[in-house]
């Protein structure tokens, strides 16, 4: 049972929105966080498909940084016109958004910060494709290792 409010147990953060052509996702430090995952919002009907990589690195300046190449867990909704149900797909640590079929999607990937590499706390999107046309959200939703009224920030 969650003790206290939903914004006192879920962090929050946006981490971007724009042109899914040029997507520059802010990067989350998660040494605060149990887990957590990105939530990503597609939107748009122009046909060029965006491919998103999970990448970690040292710092949230990105100092040091290396491909993800352990797979997360990864959800999507390919219609979000049609509804709001999210369904399990291929664990992966690079997705694509295929624009031509799936225009308007939702995905979630899923991070475990035991995944990455000693000495690379933090992790982000890179992008590849995309259409300026269209666009993309992204935000981190994460599990605190503290609660409280005034939770650590992800991208401090």
């Amino acid at each position: 049972m969650i003790k206290g409010t939903f914004s006192e147990n879920v962090k929050i953060s946006y981490l971007y929105q724009g042109a899914a052509n040029a997507v520059d996702c802010d990067t989350v430090d998660t040494s605060e966080f149990n887990h957590g995952a990105f939530w990503i919002i597609h939107t748009g009907s122009s046909d060029t498909d965006l491919v998103l990589t999970l990448n970690e690195s040292d710092d949230v300046a990105r100092s040091n940084t290396a491909a993800l190449t352990v797979t997360c867990p990864i959800y999507h909704c390919t219609d979000i016109s049609a509804g709001d149900i999210l369904s399990s797909t291929t664990a992966a640590y690079a997705y694509t958004i295929d624009t031509g079929n799936y225009p308007n999607s939702m995905v979630v990937i899923e991070i475990d910060p035991a995944i990455l590499s000693q000495g690379y706390p933090c992790v982000y999107l890179s992008d590849s494709g995309g259409n300026a046309s269209n666009t993309c959200t992204i935000l981190w939703v994460g599990d605190p290792k503290t609660k409280g009224a005034t939770l650590p920030s992800a991208i401090a």
